[in-house]
């Protein structure tokens, strides 16, 4: 999988904590794309700075392999769900959304102007 390539890209480049463990998961009928996010805790970084750096960056990266049609009933190819669990596997922070991937017109190209 592409995205786990990515993500060890990002680790090689400093965006990730080398302790810190990602876990991809795909859940094809229900459309979800699940990255657990293994060796981070409140404790460990109380202002959670590194919480949402880790957690935007996983985040970004989910959104560039996703699908976003540009119609009002198209769902997006897959719902990215980023689970931060501590220790004993209890998530403490998460992000759920579809995010911005590529773009995929499904309706006839119009002249926006004139709409």
């Amino acid at each position: 999988m592409r995205l786990a390539e990515d993500i060890a890209e990002l680790r090689d480049d400093g965006g990730i904590p080398v302790h810190v463990r990602t876990v991809i998961t795909v859940l094809p009928q229900q459309r979800v794309l699940e990255i657990r996010v293994e060796g981070l805790s409140v404790e460990a970084d109380p202002d959670r700075t590194t919480i949402r750096e880790v957690t935007h960056a996983l985040f970004e990266l989910a959104s560039y392999h996703n699908i976003v049609a540009l119609d009002a009933t198209t769902p997006p190819l897959f719902t990215q769900r980023i689970l931060l669990v501590d220790t004993e596997g209890r998530p403490f922070s998460a992000m759920i959304g579809s995010g911005v991937g590529d773009v995929e017109p499904v309706t006839p190209q119009q002249n926006w102007r004139d709409a």
